[in-house]
C-alpha cells in the first residue's frame, strides 16, 4: 500500500504542476485584468528597491504568474510538505525560486526549520533579491498574519508590500484557506497596497507591524472582492 501511495504521489508530482501552470497561463490570458496600485511595484522594481511581498494563502494561484514580471530574483517561501512541493514546482514554471519551510515565528509556534528559513530569507534580501510569502500559511488561521513576516521585515529593514487578486467568476474550495480558483473569461483585478515599513525590532513594534500587515492585506482583499461583485471573505 505504501508503494502504491508513493506511486500516486510521484504521478501527481509529474502531471499536476505542468497542468496547473498551463491553467494559470490560460486564465491570465483569457480574463480581462485590471490593476490597482501597479505603479507601486513598477517603481520599486525600476529603482531596484527591495521589499517583502505578501498575499493570503487562499490567493496564491494567480500570483504565481507575477513572478515572471520581476527584474530581480524572486524567492517564494513554501511549506516543506507535499502540497508545498506541488506549489514549488508550479512556481518554477514562472521562473520563481523557492525557500522551503515555514516563516512562522518559532518562539510561538515551535515549527521546525523556522530559524533556517528566516536566515535564508535574510541572506537573499541582503543580496538585493526579493522575498514573497503567505503570512497565514501553511495552516492558518485564515487571513491572520503570523509574526514571522514582521520579524523578517524588521530585521532586514525592508518594507512589506501587500498583494491580492480576485475574479468575478471563481470557485472557492472548502479548505481552511478558502482557496480561490478563478475561471477563464470575465473580469479580474490585482490590487497592490502601499508599502508597510517596520518601526523597530522590540516586541511591541513587531506586534504593531504584524497587525498593520494583516489589516492592509484584509483591506485590499476586501477591495478586490467588492470590485468584482463578490461577497468578501472574512478572516477566521
Amino acid at each position: 500500500m505504501k508503494k502504491l501511495a508513493g506511486l500516486g504521489w510521484w504521478i501527481a508530482g509529474v502531471v499536476l504542476p505542468p497542468l496547473g501552470a498551463a491553467y494559470i497561463r490560460l486564465v491570465r490570458r483569457l480574463v480581462r485584468w485590471e490593476w490597482i496600485g501597479r505603479s507601486i511595484v513598477d517603481q520599486a522594481l525600476a529603482e531596484r528597491k527591495q521589499f517583502i511581498g505578501v498575499f493570503w494563502h487562499g490567493r496564491i494561484m494567480m500570483m504565481a504568474s507575477v513572478a515572471e514580471e520581476t527584474v530581480l530574483p524572486l524567492h517564494v517561501i513554501i511549506s516543506n510538505n507535499k502540497d508545498g512541493e506541488l506549489i514549488a514546482r508550479i512556481i518554477g514554471y514562472f521562473k520563481g525560486l523557492t525557500i522551503r519551510g515555514s516563516s512562522r515565528d518559532r518562539r510561538k509556534t515551535k515549527s521546525k526549520g523556522g530559524d533556517a528559513v528566516l536566515h535564508a530569507a535574510l541572506e537573499r534580501l541582503s543580496a538585493g533579491e526579493l522575498i514573497i510569502l503567505t503570512p497565514d500559511g501553511p495552516r492558518g488561521p485564515m487571513m491572520r498574519a503570523q509574526a514571522g513576516v514582521a520579524v523578517m521585515s524588521a530585521r532586514a529593514k525592508v518594507p512589506v508590500v501587500p498583494f491580492t487578486y480576485s475574479t468575478r467568476s471563481a470557485r472557492l474550495t472548502k479548505n481552511w484557506d478558502r482557496f480561490m480558483i478563478p475561471l477563464p473569461f470575465g473580469r479580474g483585478i490585482y490590487v497592490v497596497g502601499e508599502p508597510i515599513s517596520p518601526q523597530g525590532t522590540d516586541e511591541a513594534a513587531i506586534e504593531a507591524h504584524r497587525l498593520a500587515i494583516e489589516q492592509a492585506l484584509n483591506d485590499i482583499t476586501r477591495q478586490a472582492d467588492e470590485a468584482m461583485g463578490r461577497i468578501p471573505i472574512e478572516p477566521a
